[in-house]
Protein backbone atom coordinates (compact mmCIF):
# COMPACT_ATOMS: atom_id res chain seq x y z
CA UNK A 1 0.00 0.00 0.00
CA UNK A 2 2.98 2.48 0.27
CA UNK A 3 3.38 2.81 -3.40
CA UNK A 4 -0.01 3.45 -4.13
CA UNK A 5 0.24 6.23 -1.18
CA UNK A 6 3.41 7.89 -2.70
CA UNK A 7 2.28 7.96 -6.12
CA UNK A 8 -1.09 9.33 -5.29
CA UNK A 9 0.96 11.90 -3.20
CA UNK A 10 3.15 12.60 -6.03
CA UNK A 11 0.17 13.13 -8.63
CA UNK A 12 -1.57 15.37 -6.26
CA UNK A 13 1.85 17.33 -6.24
CA UNK A 14 2.18 17.31 -9.65
CA UNK A 15 -1.03 18.68 -10.63
CA UNK A 16 -0.18 21.53 -8.63
CA UNK A 17 2.54 22.17 -9.62
CA UNK A 18 1.45 21.97 -13.17
CA UNK A 19 -1.93 24.14 -12.89
CA UNK A 20 0.22 26.80 -11.17
CA UNK A 21 2.99 27.12 -13.71
CA UNK A 22 0.10 27.40 -15.75
CA UNK A 23 -1.51 29.89 -14.38
CA UNK A 24 1.56 32.23 -14.30
CA UNK A 25 2.72 31.73 -17.61
CA UNK A 26 -0.60 31.90 -19.32
CA UNK A 27 -0.68 35.41 -21.35
CA UNK A 28 -4.18 36.35 -21.35
CA UNK A 29 -6.78 36.83 -19.00
CA UNK A 30 -9.31 33.32 -18.62
CA UNK A 31 -12.51 34.97 -20.50
CA UNK A 32 -10.15 35.72 -23.24
CA UNK A 33 -9.10 32.43 -23.58
CA UNK A 34 -12.76 31.31 -23.12
CA UNK A 35 -14.09 33.73 -25.74
CA UNK A 36 -11.06 32.66 -28.12
CA UNK A 37 -11.92 29.06 -27.61
CA UNK A 38 -15.66 30.13 -28.37
CA UNK A 39 -14.82 31.80 -32.19
CA UNK A 40 -12.35 28.75 -32.76
CA UNK A 41 -15.66 26.02 -31.97
CA UNK A 42 -18.01 28.25 -34.06
CA UNK A 43 -15.62 28.75 -36.93
CA UNK A 44 -15.12 24.82 -37.11
CA UNK A 45 -19.17 23.95 -36.63
CA UNK A 46 -19.78 25.42 -40.21
CA UNK A 47 -17.37 22.74 -42.16
CA UNK A 48 -18.30 20.20 -39.94
CA UNK A 49 -21.60 20.12 -40.66
CA UNK A 50 -21.18 20.64 -44.03
CA UNK A 51 -19.12 17.49 -43.77
CA UNK A 52 -21.76 15.89 -42.10
CA UNK A 53 -24.27 16.61 -44.99
CA UNK A 54 -21.79 15.49 -47.72
CA UNK A 55 -21.29 12.18 -46.00
CA UNK A 56 -25.07 11.87 -45.50
CA UNK A 57 -25.54 12.85 -49.11
CA UNK A 58 -22.93 10.41 -50.28
CA UNK A 59 -24.34 7.12 -47.97
CA UNK A 60 -27.83 7.57 -49.83
CA UNK A 61 -26.27 7.51 -53.36
CA UNK A 62 -24.25 4.33 -51.71
CA UNK A 63 -27.33 2.75 -50.98
CA UNK A 64 -28.98 4.00 -54.45
CA UNK A 65 -26.18 2.44 -56.52
CA UNK A 66 -26.52 -0.52 -54.15
CA UNK A 67 -30.77 -1.02 -55.07
CA UNK A 68 -30.29 -0.40 -58.52
CA UNK A 69 -27.27 -2.69 -59.14
CA UNK A 70 -28.34 -5.72 -56.94
CA UNK A 71 -30.72 -7.15 -59.53
CA UNK A 72 -27.97 -6.78 -62.71
CA UNK A 73 -25.72 -8.64 -60.58
CA UNK A 74 -27.92 -11.12 -59.51
CA UNK A 75 -29.00 -11.43 -62.79
CA UNK A 76 -25.35 -11.94 -65.06
CA UNK A 77 -24.44 -14.57 -61.59
CA UNK A 78 -27.72 -16.63 -63.36
CA UNK A 79 -26.65 -15.92 -66.68
CA UNK A 80 -23.05 -17.02 -66.62
CA UNK A 81 -24.10 -20.26 -64.39
CA UNK A 82 -26.11 -20.90 -67.85
CA UNK A 83 -23.36 -20.38 -69.92
CA UNK A 84 -20.84 -23.11 -67.99
CA UNK A 85 -23.88 -25.33 -67.67
CA UNK A 86 -24.31 -25.04 -71.55
CA UNK A 87 -20.44 -25.31 -71.88
CA UNK A 88 -20.53 -28.18 -69.77
CA UNK A 89 -22.86 -30.48 -71.43
CA UNK A 90 -21.14 -29.33 -74.92
CA UNK A 91 -17.79 -30.18 -73.87
CA UNK A 92 -18.90 -33.73 -71.60
CA UNK A 93 -18.96 -35.90 -75.02
CA UNK A 94 -15.35 -34.99 -75.86
CA UNK A 95 -14.02 -35.95 -72.47
CA UNK A 96 -16.05 -39.04 -72.31
CA UNK A 97 -14.08 -39.94 -75.60
CA UNK A 98 -10.75 -38.30 -74.41
CA UNK A 99 -11.07 -40.27 -71.80
CA UNK A 100 -11.57 -43.72 -74.00
CA UNK A 101 -8.69 -42.95 -76.06
CA UNK A 102 -6.52 -42.77 -72.85
CA UNK A 103 -6.95 -45.78 -72.11
CA UNK A 104 -7.17 -47.23 -75.03
CA UNK A 105 -3.47 -45.90 -75.62
CA UNK A 106 -2.83 -47.34 -72.06
CA UNK A 107 -4.14 -50.89 -73.11
CA UNK A 108 -1.71 -50.77 -76.70
CA UNK A 109 1.21 -49.64 -74.78
CA UNK A 110 1.05 -52.57 -72.38
CA UNK A 111 0.52 -54.75 -75.40
CA UNK A 112 3.45 -53.07 -76.94
CA UNK A 113 5.07 -53.51 -74.18
CA UNK A 114 4.71 -57.09 -73.39
CA UNK A 115 5.06 -58.02 -76.93
CA UNK A 116 8.33 -56.02 -76.91
CA UNK A 117 9.83 -58.50 -73.88
CA UNK A 118 8.43 -62.18 -75.21
CA UNK A 119 10.10 -61.29 -78.46
CA UNK A 120 13.56 -59.74 -77.37
CA UNK A 121 16.42 -61.89 -77.44
CA UNK A 122 18.10 -62.93 -73.69
CA UNK A 123 21.04 -60.95 -72.90
CA UNK A 124 23.82 -62.00 -71.59
CA UNK A 125 25.30 -60.26 -68.17
CA UNK A 126 27.19 -57.31 -69.00
CA UNK A 127 25.70 -56.36 -72.69
CA UNK A 128 24.29 -53.26 -72.79
CA UNK A 129 20.34 -52.91 -73.63
CA UNK A 130 19.40 -50.86 -76.94
CA UNK A 131 16.40 -50.31 -78.09
CA UNK A 132 14.93 -51.62 -81.48
CA UNK A 133 15.18 -49.60 -84.25
CA UNK A 134 12.14 -48.34 -85.88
Amino acid sequence: MGKFISYTIGAAIGGLVGGTVVLLVTPKKGEDIRNDILQRASAIQQPLKDAANNLSTVKDRVLSMKDESLPVLKSTVSDIGELLKGWKEDVQPYLTKIKNNVVQLEAAKEKLSNKLRSNSPEKKPGEEETPPSL
